[in-house]
């Protein structure tokens, strides 16, 4: 169990830092965070009040295409995670500019892709509660046989089209993480997977 605590929180600090970076380097917004900003402009409400609506609409998905319960608890990683990402932009990186440089704007919003991807490929292998947007990346990768790659991307580009409807903050960077974000998700996650089965082979044969 105290394994699997670590993995958890190490995956998910280490999302909340990709996202981070990938917002403090102004190259454009994740595209459900487009989305939100889209609706907030629109509607009223906060950005937040439809980052947590658009999670609770991810949940609901999730829940017709599994049939299962009504998953509640996937609002804990939100909570974590939320409490890593003001650590990180309200206090770690507070004073960096990342917008002085197109370079090390590009250069921040890479690493924080990668970063954000190799982190949900880590916490996901925990065996704890999936953010809902992640949960639905699982559930249409189950119900259709998707690659988690392919399913995220749906999810991803998506997100782009009703941000652009919406006239969200939709920009490159908006684009390359709904193409590459599954990819590395996919990548890092059957690492993760190999790494952990590994260990967990030669703990049997030491015993």
């Amino acid at each position: 169990m105290g394994r699997r605590i670590v993995i958890y929180l190490t995956g998910l600090a280490t999302t909340a830092l990709g996202i981070a970076l990938i917002i403090l380097s102004f190259v454009g917004a994740g595209p459900w965070d487009a989305v939100a900003t889209g609706l907030a402009n629109h509607l009223g409400l906060t950005i937040g009040t439809w980052s947590i609506i658009s999670q609770i609409a991810f949940t609901l998905i999730t829940w017709l295409l599994e049939k299962t319960r009504f998953r509640i608890e996937s609002m804990i990683p939100i909570a974590i995670r939320s409490f890593f990402l003001d650590i990180w932009i309200y206090v770690v990186l507070a004073n960096v500019d990342f917008s002085f440089s197109w370079v090390f704007q590009w250069s921040a919003f890479t690493m924080g892709l990668i970063l954000a991807g190799v982190g949900m490929g880590i916490y996901m292998e925990a065996r704890f509660p999936k953010t809902p947007i992640d949960g639905l990346m699982v559930a249409l990768s189950q119900k259709w046989n998707w690659s988690l790659n392919k399913s995220r991307m749906s999810i991803e580009i998506t997100g782009v089209i009703l941000g652009f409807l919406l006239s969200g903050p939709v920009g490159f960077g908006t684009i390359v993480t709904a193409l590459f974000l599954g990819r590395i998700i996919q990548f890092s996650n059957a690492k993760v997977k190999k790494l952990l089965s590994t260990q967990t082979d030669t703990v049997e044969i030491q015993a």
